[in-house]
């Protein structure tokens, strides 16, 4: 059997093979006061008896407020309703789902985001807080577990930058002190979780792959059991990448980190197809491999490919219609997806 589809044990938590969704907002589903609308959940349902080994929700915001309520959020206990809801539906199909969890509000090359250099210690406690009571309401509507979104430039990205943060008191420094805020949000989700909720994180890449190893140790000094690995700051970065290696360099990235750390690493970003999946497995570059658009434009790609490991769904449109309206993409508009 290819190596894809070898079941992987985070935990006491069984993923029945390699293959994640990555997290993906999901444009033009709105909603209110940070509940899913049905229109949205039932997009989330339709995926749970498709295959996948491990699904990660787009981001989840721990705090009400501007930019997200249009979205999903899990910061009241009003929330735990419709994520019991995806619970329940994954489990029954044996694939693990874990809610990414975010704090709106903050983008490093957004003039008009916040700045974590300003906000204050009880500020950033307050936040810390919102993380752990989002994680607990997580717990408790029965997910395998979390992922703090820590890429892309957004708030725990810009806190584990030293382009970002420039703070002098606990929360900045080094990279320990950078990773302060992450080191209490996993020990206040600590003191309620067990062996069966998983603890992930995804890292965004720094100015070099030195920094990315400082990093990915320290996460997993500080308990993270899955680490997975997309851009961060700075926004783009290249790399001289080894000959014959036919990845991108967020890829690379995730390969390089995962020589250096013993918990599994996700790497993720235009692997496009199975076969290029389990090239990367089969070479121990990753533990799993996380795609995007390919589950956009086929909910059943994992299937689809059974059959063909070149299958490629997406269409590769100049302007990808996800960022606009997902039901005119127009590999999801074909009689079928073959």
């Amino acid at each position: 059997m290819l190596k894809v589809y070898n079941s992987l044990q985070i935990k006491n938590i069984v993923l029945k093979n390699r293959i994640a969704m990555a997290p993906m907002v999901r444009f033009g589903y709105t909603g209110q006061e940070g509940i899913m609308s049905e229109k949205l959940l039932q997009h989330y349902l339709n995926y749970a008896d498709k295959e996948i080994g491990l699904i990660i929700s787009q981001a989840l915001t721990v705090t009400p407020g501007a930019r997200v309520s249009d979205r999903a959020g899990a910061y009241s206990d009003e929330h735990i309703g419709y994520l019991r809801e995806l619970a329940k539906a994954y489990h029954k199909n044996n694939t693990v789902f874990l809610a990414q969890l975010a704090f709106p509000g903050f983008g490093f090359y957004d003039a008009e985001s916040g700045d974590v250099n300003k906000l204050t210690i009880k500020e950033l406690e307050r936040i810390r807080d919102q993380f752990i009571n989002a994680a607990r309401i997580c717990r408790d509507a029965g997910l395998d577990g979390i992922e703090l979104h820590g890429a892309h430039t957004y708030f725990l990205n810009m806190m584990a930058s030293g382009q970002a943060n420039k703070r002098t008191d606990r929360y900045g420094g080094d990279i320990t002190g950078r990773l302060t805020l992450v080191k209490e949000i996993i020990e206040g989700i600590n003191s309620f979780s067990d062996d069966n909720f998983i603890l992930a994180y995804r890292m965004g890449w720094g100015e070099s792959l030195e920094i990315d190893t400082m990093t990915a140790k320290t996460l997993e000094d500080l308990g993270i059991d899955l680490l997975h690995v997309s851009a961060g700051i700075p926004q783009d970065r290249k790399l001289q990448l080894p000959d014959g290696f036919s990845f991108n360099d967020i890829v690379y990235t995730g390969s390089y980190v995962k020589e250096h750390i013993n918990i599994p690493v996700i790497c993720v970003n235009d692997i496009k197809t199975l076969d290029r999946g389990n090239t990367l497995i089969e070479s121990n570059l990753t533990d799993l491999v996380a795609y995007g658009k390919p589950f956009l434009a086929d909910e059943s790609f994992v299937i689809n490919s059974s059959g063909n490991l070149n299958y490629k769904p997406c269409m590769e449109c100049r302007k990808c219609q996800w960022f606009i309206d997902g039901e005119k993409c127009p590999a999801r508009r074909k009689p079928d997806n073959l």
